[in-house]
């Protein structure tokens, strides 16, 4: 019975030692898990920020660089810079898809660093534009030559309301506000 007794004994004075120990354990590792926590997302924040301000100038840059896409590739641009006399309109119709296809395939990779929205905005531009030009080709005499392509194709662009080139870089200069 003794024996009962020093051994109900020393369980319970290492029970009265070991529940404060494992309650001082229990408070240290979750401080200490905390702390850990808080200091790798304090490191996560700061390592985005320094990608951010790497980011930001390139990101800017694309949205330069297509709003200069959109400008070469606007049809009153295009056909006052590319129209000659003496050119026929199926020359015209080809050298104006040529160069909005060269145009959008130099800038393919600004994608990168756009929204997709606007990235979506811009193909669909740059196939409006070739879908006028198409059009217009369309309309015209066999025999027409390539400045009465172009009139027809500003003439097109002067009736519709909105024009597509335009339209694009106004979203863009609202996404760009977004960025900064």
């Amino acid at each position: 019975m003794l024996l009962e007794i020093d051994a109900l004994a020393i369980f319970i004075d290492v029970v009265k030692f070991a529940i404060p120990a494992l309650i001082v354990f229990a408070v240290s590792y979750k401080l200490l898990s905390k702390f850990l926590d808080d200091n790798a997302h304090s490191r996560l924040i700061e390592v985005k920020k320094e990608q951010s301000a790497m980011i930001t100038p390139i990101r800017l840059q694309a949205y330069e660089r297509l709003t200069i896409f959109l400008d070469r590739i606007s049809p009153d641009n295009l056909v006052l810079r590319l129209s000659k006399s003496g050119q026929s309109a199926g020359e015209l119709r080809a050298l104006l898809i040529r160069t909005i296809t060269d145009e959008f395939n130099h800038n393919i990779s600004q994608q990168i660093y756009v929204s997709n929205q606007a990235w979506i905005m811009v193909k669909a531009v740059k196939e409006q534009i070739i879908g006028i030009v198409d059009s217009c080709y369309r309309e015209c005499d066999e025999d027409a030559s390539g400045p009465t392509l172009g009139k027809m194709v500003l003439t097109r662009l002067m009736e519709s309301k909105e024009v597509p080139t335009q339209k694009a870089i106004e979203y863009l200069k609202r996404e760009i506000e977004i960025v900064l």
